[in-house]
């Protein structure tokens, strides 16, 4: 799904696995997702808009990088940045269409 600036969304956020075990390792996604409603900000492709060395060496990164890098003002909680291939159930709730507002249709005759 390609988010644009303004676009209004609701998501859940994967900061990685729980793992356990050791034969076989066993994973769990949730117990460290987290859900997040806000308004895009930023859509950075990080293959053109490069990430700064000091933000490639920080250890502490929670799981993988993708190619784009969505900023969103979550409500009430601020900006924040999420890698776009680590969002998932997103949904772009689309605005509603006031009463008042007028559809033009072009009428065959």
């Amino acid at each position: 799904m390609n988010l644009k600036i303004g676009d209004r969304v609701s998501f859940s956020y994967l900061k990685g696995a729980e793992k356990s075990g050791w034969y076989p390792t066993l994973v769990d996604y949730n117990s460290r997702s987290q859900n997040y409603t806000g308004t895009v900000e930023d859509v950075r492709d990080i293959t053109e808009n490069k990430l700064s060395d000091q933000t490639l060496d920080y250890g502490k990164i929670k799981g993988e990088r993708s190619q784009n890098l969505i900023t969103v003002e979550v409500d009430g909680d601020g900006s924040k940045a999420f890698y776009h291939g680590r969002m998932v159930n997103v949904t772009v709730e689309k605005p509603e269409q006031s009463s008042d507002e007028i559809t033009d249709y072009k009428h065959i005759s």
